[in-house]
């Protein structure tokens, strides 16, 4: 019986309310009507050297992979798209050219894997998740396995 009175008080708090009501109290809209149209030229990133570009995007479909991705993404996009790259430019003080490569869906860009190459070289190093660092493309091959 204590249980069910204590029970009954708390309900009874909890349905009090101190605050006075208003009859035709109003709602401010949070939405503004200056929306903007989204554009795609905010989200495509234009990487400055074309022929780099190029270059970078052939030793990446060379490897056996990307080449398998680029496959698979052409088969279930009913041979509308392949892999994609988007290579931007190396940040302040460094010297490889990060590249990520994946599927560009309509709604997101899915990222299969990370790069980065040595724009002189073209040596290219593979972004390791599980070992969260850097990693040869043969180094890369044998976590695969």
């Amino acid at each position: 019986m204590k249980q069910f009175l204590v029970l009954l008080c708390m309900v009874f708090f909890v349905a009090c309310n101190n605050e006075p009501k208003t009859e035709n109290a109003e709602i401010a809209d949070t939405v503004t009507n200056d929306l903007k149209a989204d554009t795609v030229s905010k989200y495509v990133h234009r990487f400055s050297d074309t022929v780099l570009e190029k270059k970078i995007t052939e030793a990446l479909l060379k490897l056996p992979f990307v080449n398998k991705s680029n496959r698979y993404i052409d088969s279930f996009s009913n041979h509308q798209h392949g892999i994609s790259f988007l290579i931007e430019d190396p940040g302040a003080g460094e010297t490889e050219i990060p590249v990520q490569a994946g599927y560009n869906g309509e709604q997101r860009f899915e990222t299969y894997y990370r790069f980065f190459v040595d724009p002189k070289t073209l040596d290219i190093k593979v972004y390791g998740p599980a070992a969260d660092k850097k990693l040869t493309v043969k180094e890369y091959l044998k976590t695969q396995q």
